[in-house]
């Protein structure tokens, strides 16, 4: 009798052991892949009119301690308003304001369409020289009171200008951003345009292709379970191949197309540039029965006099792994 219930007692022991390490390993492994949550803005501020509720904007999400840093989809001015050394340094200070870490990708606002009269007929490339100088001041470092550590593309001999491209990883999660900007991607033409401006769209292009090829490798490598892609041009994602206003996108669409296919897990595909909040599945593949992509999802932020913010709640162990929440601030 004492030998049968030794023999109970062992078995109901083995079995709690099977049964319970299991969990435990999974509860360890579930540390490391925390939700997380984050803000995303683009297209702000306009104009001085709109100073007051951008600083209603900033202290919102200062006052969210579940945030971890804030992404700005680029646009921060008028295509119109004036591209001097005195504009964009004061974004830069309305952007020092947030609290936590602060990533800009550039838009076409503050640099590609400086020619304009209106805009101060800037020589763009010496405004984009200008922009990266101001705005990436540490390459691989973010700027936000609180700043973190970012890997650059300008690491890369060969594309060491692109201080803006960067990436980082956070719970199984890669993130990264990609200087592709409005006005066609630099395309459109202007009466002081040179081969230069030319050359320029074509390596910024190859850059990022590069940037978007080696973002999937690295996924892909440390087994993520969600890519985020931040850029500020809308691509016209729903016009047909060969379109003209396509042509500065055509080859990054085919790109992003082939390596989220290969990747098969839930991607983002961030920007602004249209000025109205938009969450769809905007992805196609080629050929004749166009399926669309569905581990791809598209979000446009808010922008220009619709002065809010997006939530993006990022849960690994999710099968979505990224939750879309749109945030209207209330004072605005």
């Amino acid at each position: 009798m004492v030998q049968f219930r030794f023999f109970i007692i062992s078995t109901l022991l083995l079995v709690f052991f099977l049964t319970t390490a299991p969990a435990q390993s999974r509860r360890i492994e579930s540390e490391g892949v925390k939700p997380f949550e984050f803000a995303l803005i683009g297209d702000v501020p306009y104009a001085n009119v709109d100073f007051r509720k951008f600083d209603n904007l900033i202290k919102e999400i200062n006052a969210d301690q579940k945030l971890e840093w804030v992404l700005h989809a680029g646009d921060i001015k008028t295509g119109l308003s004036p591209c001097s050394d005195e504009l964009l340094r004061d974004r830069l200070e309305r952007f020092q304001q947030f609290q936590l870490p602060f990533i800009l990708t550039p838009g076409d606002n503050e640099w590609t369409d400086c020619h304009r009269f209106t805009a101060g007929s800037y020589q763009p490339l010496e405004r984009l020289a200008y922009l990266r100088k101001l705005f990436y001041p540490q390459p691989g470092v973010s700027l936000g009171q609180r700043t973190m550590t970012v890997t650059t593309q300008a690491r890369d001999p060969d594309f060491s200008e692109f201080v803006e491209n960067v990436r980082w990883k956070k719970n199984l999660v890669v993130f990264a951003t990609l200087h592709i900007v409005g006005s066609n991607n630099g395309l459109l033409p202007f009466s002081a345009r040179t081969q230069a401006d030319d050359d320029e769209v074509k390596r910024r292009i190859n850059a990022a292709l590069s940037w978007i090829k080696q973002t999937f490798t690295e996924a892909r490598k440390s087994n993520a379970r969600g890519v985020f892609l931040l850029f500020q041009a809308n691509p016209r994602f729903e016009l047909a191949k060969g379109n003209d206003k396509r042509l500065g996108f055509e080859e990054i669409l085919n790109v992003f197309e082939q390596e989220s296919v290969e990747f098969g897990k839930p991607v983002i595909l961030a920007h602004g540039d249209s000025h109205h909040f938009r969450l769809d599945k905007p992805l196609f593949s080629s050929g004749t029965d166009r399926k669309r992509i569905e581990n791809v999802t598209r979000i446009e932020t808010f922008g220009d006099r619709d002065i809010n913010w997006v939530r993006v709640v990022v849960d690994p162990n999710s099968p979505e792994v990224f939750i879309i929440h749109q945030q209207i601030a209330e004072k605005n």
